[in-house]
């Protein structure tokens, strides 16, 4: 997988030194569709202050960012009883299991 960032960057760094003529503007392409399971959407969801500072802690616990761990909590929910778990799921509730019998 690319850096998307220094990609961008490249791109604009690039569109500030040179101009395409209409003849190139005219003759490109379009790039071919992402499938729809690889676009994200971004949404904006309200949690009470308790419960995202409890998500940001598990996440670092695991070193990961909330966004991520989030995501995988609503993709195990909504995921179909025949659907792959992803591991990370997997080890993330084995790990919470654990650290609860240990408490």
């Amino acid at each position: 997988m690319t850096d998307s960032g220094a990609d961008l960057e490249a791109l604009a760094e690039f569109y500030e030194t040179h101009e395409l003529t209409e003849d190139e503007i005219m003759a490109a392409e379009p790039a071919e569709p992402l499938p729809a399971e690889s676009v994200m959407i971004t949404t904006s969801l309200r949690l009470p202050k308790p419960v995202m500072d409890e998500v940001r802690r598990r996440a670092q616990a695991r070193g990961i960012k909330p966004t991520v761990i989030m995501r995988e909590w609503i993709e195990a929910a909504v995921a179909d009883q025949e659907a792959v778990v992803p591991l990370s799921v997997i080890t993330a509730a084995v790990a919470e299991y654990q650290h609860r019998r240990a408490s």
